[in-house]
């Protein structure tokens, strides 16, 4: 009887480390997937858009300050920063799109990567409980 609990034990155990382990990888091939469909509805379950939106812009706005801060001596380069501050918007939703999406993880302009091509991503794993999609795959 002991025996037969231990074992019950050790296939629960086995099936959530088998869980925990392919769970990265189901959960890629259903972004990829839905990336290659253009299904915007399957992209947000597996994207928050908005937040990654939000994110996205308040970096690219540090981004700019810090650039504006190197450039304060020549204020044509202050200018254009300024200028391109206002297109920071655009660049975002350009980039949110499953286009935007498969040309960051191929390295390729949005319109020239092929939605095709995100069937090339691979995940990598930092530590046991992180994996990412490293940019520019090979």
């Amino acid at each position: 009887m002991k025996a037969r609990w231990w074992l019950g034990f050790l296939l629960l155990f086995l099936a959530l480390a088998g869980y925990l382990a392919l769970s990265p990888y189901v959960a890629l091939r259903g972004l990829q997937g839905a990336i290659e469909r253009r299904d915007a509805a399957a992209l947000e379950r597996y994207v928050d858009f908005s937040r990654v939106r939000e994110g996205l812009k308040a970096d690219l706005h540090a981004a700019m300050v810090k650039e504006l801060e190197k450039a304060q001596e020549d204020p044509f380069a202050a200018l254009g920063l300024l200028l391109a501050g206002g297109l920071i918007e655009a660049l975002v939703e350009v980039l949110l799109t499953p286009e935007g999406l498969a040309s960051l993880g191929t390295g390729k302009d949005p319109g020239e990567a092929g939605l095709e091509e995100v069937r090339q991503w691979r995940l990598r794993w930092q530590g046991l409980s992180r994996v990412f999609i490293p940019s520019f795959a090979t």
